[in-house]
């Protein structure tokens, strides 16, 4: 466990695997605190949730996924199913758009074929646009603006920054690489 945690924080020669699980707790504890989208910055949202992502089995990525949507209230789960079926194109089949369980399964089948993953769709995977920019970080269009405005982004422009502008999407990553970290430190 402590050698899965070892690359999450960079895994720096000076570093012991104490101050890695402190850090990794520390993260989780400020996830866990609050509304799913305070208590970290953007940039650890996207570190955290790169460094976990690919050492998940799918299984595991689900899982945390679903604890992860479970902490946004109903409202904002649908807003997140709908982003991802419009940016996506992922097909949600039947059920409440606002399950949980769903969201995580939907979440874990575009990781799975995606080569970018939910950094690549939330435009913060290397180039711009993704749902950064159709949530107003430039060139979304009417409901980009629409839905940037109404969960906080703003025209702010495109890149790989701008997407955790959305509270939604840096709940998304935030919370997935928080719930995978705790796993991984032995807590369910």
């Amino acid at each position: 466990m402590d050698s899965m945690l070892s690359g999450l924080f960079g895994g720096q020669d000076d570093d012991d695997d104490d101050r890695r699980r402190s850090r990794a707790q520390d993260f989780v504890s400020r996830y866990e605190q609050g509304s799913p989208y305070e208590g970290f910055s953007d940039q650890e949202a996207i570190h955290n949730y790169q460094q976990v992502a690919g050492r998940m089995s799918p299984q595991d990525f689900e899982e945390s996924a679903a604890e992860a949507f479970q902490r946004m209230d109903p409202q904002e789960r649908m807003q997140y199913a709908q982003m991802m079926q419009q940016q996506g194109g992922m097909q949600f089949s039947g059920g409440q758009m606002d399950d949980p369980r769903q969201l995580a399964r939907m979440t874990s089948q575009f990781h799975q074929q995606s080569p970018d993953g939910l950094t690549g769709l939330f435009g913060g995977g290397g180039g711009g646009g993704g749902l950064g920019a159709m949530l107003g970080g430039g060139g979304g269009g009417a409901m980009g603006s629409l839905l940037g405005g109404a969960m906080g982004g703003g025209n702010r422009g495109g890149g790989g920054g701008d997407m955790l502008n959305n509270p939604l999407a840096k709940a998304a990553l935030g919370g997935i690489a928080a719930m995978a970290m705790k796993r991984m430190m032995g807590g369910r």
